[in-house]
């Protein structure tokens, strides 16, 4: 009998990954297929990769009130896994689209700040170990908030303590980082992030991604400017540079933060995912694999989570088999190798809005007709 494994990540601004799978199941069992299926929906560090770390560890997820991107109270919620000692935080969940209602305004009035004060309330919980998940955030702060949240302090000219978000930062003249190391001290951070962006420059946080989080391009001269007045003091107060490493720009600049004031460890988000789920694991007992997300193209060669799982069952001789709401016109030979089959689940030329509605009814009917057709094979 067919071993069948369900692998998708989630559909963006649609189903989440569980949700994704479970209609693929639901799909594949109505054809009548006799296969033994299972599911393991992955992430990579985006929207929902906390909740599905903590599901297949047997984590807790909580919550608790912070600020959200604008500085508007918002509900958080957050993972506990390794009996409590470790807290998965998502990114999305302090300074996502959530925390703003979906309205979006100047991310140069954009904080980090709620995510901050989620990690020192948990230090002073008595957690040390944190595994931050980058995607789905709002801001464009280089993480500005989450640090004075953490006790950084900023100063103007003349040695006064300010409150500082990007549209302001020309004020700030210099920094304090000795309360901050002081509560850090014996923290671990581990981040995962899917972009290899740097902070700075044409590929940098403002200007790749600003105006995905509201930004005009007024706005994006002035946060380009905050960016590189941030990364100066901070190689004059730590001799570090934020622009220093890959995947840095990473959530508004949050992961070049992480990597040179929290010594953080960045990770691939999707396959940090599958190591800390124990993915491989699972995929040994099968004979077929089932992955999706919103979009397979060039781009998800980068690191995305389908493409890390093909990758995966290819070095196994498992075929894999990609589900999609958009696949490219003519598929790049380098995409395909790592797929069996990529199909597309759309029903019928639509507009987007529609066809996001239409996601779970596609992959329904998608998912009964691959199973009718894996049914015949011997």
């Amino acid at each position: 009998m067919l071993n069948i494994l369900i692998s998708p990540n989630s559909f963006k601004n649609s189903l989440k990954a569980d949700k994704v799978a479970d209609a693929i199941e639901k799909g594949l069992k109505s054809s009548g297929i006799q296969a033994n299926i299972s599911k393991f929906p992955i992430g990579d560090g985006g929207d929902y990769s906390s909740f599905l770390i903590c599901k297949q560890l047997n984590g807790e997820i909580k919550s608790m009130k912070v600020a959200g991107a604008y500085l508007k109270k918002t509900k958080a919620s957050y993972g506990l896994i390794d009996s409590g000692k470790c807290a998965v935080i998502e990114v999305a969940e302090t300074s996502g689209f959530k925390s703003i209602q979906n309205k979006l305004k100047s991310p140069l009035k954009s904080s980090s700040k709620g995510l901050g004060q989620l990690i020192s309330a948990l230090i002073d919980s008595g957690i040390r170990d944190f595994v931050i998940c980058l995607g789905g955030s709002v801001t464009v702060d280089a993480g500005i908030g989450m640090l004075q949240a953490m006790g950084l302090e900023f100063r103007d000219k003349r040695g006064a303590v300010i409150e500082s978000l990007p549209n302001d930062f020309e004020k700030v003249d210099s920094m304090d980082i000795s309360k901050f190391k002081e509560r850090i001290l014996g923290c671990e951070f581990t981040v995962l992030c899917d972009v290899e962006n740097k902070l700075l420059g044409i590929n940098g946080a403002a200007r790749v991604f600003g105006p995905q989080k509201g930004a005009s391009e007024e706005d994006i001269e002035k946060l380009e400017e905050f960016l590189k007045s941030f990364d100066r003091l901070t190689k004059k107060t730590v001799q570090k540079s934020l622009n220093g490493m890959k995947g840095g720009g990473a959530a508004g600049g949050l992961a070049s933060a992480f990597s040179v004031f929290l010594n953080a460890d960045l990770k691939k988000g999707a396959s940090y995912f599958c190591e800390i789920t124990g993915f491989d694991a699972a995929l040994a007992q099968v004979d077929l694999l089932i992955t999706g997300e919103g979009s397979i193209d060039s781009q998800s060669l980068e690191g995305k989570a389908p493409v890390v799982v093909a990758a995966k069952a290819k070095e196994r001789q498992i075929p894999c088999i990609g589900l999609a709401g958009k696949i490219p016109l003519k598929i790049p030979k380098e995409l395909q190798d790592y797929f069996l089959m990529l199909l597309p689940i759309g029903n019928q030329p639509e507009e987007l809005e529609l066809s996001i509605k239409h996601t779970e009814k596609n992959l329904l009917r998608t998912a009964l007709q691959l199973g009718k057709m894996l049914g015949q094979v011997k």
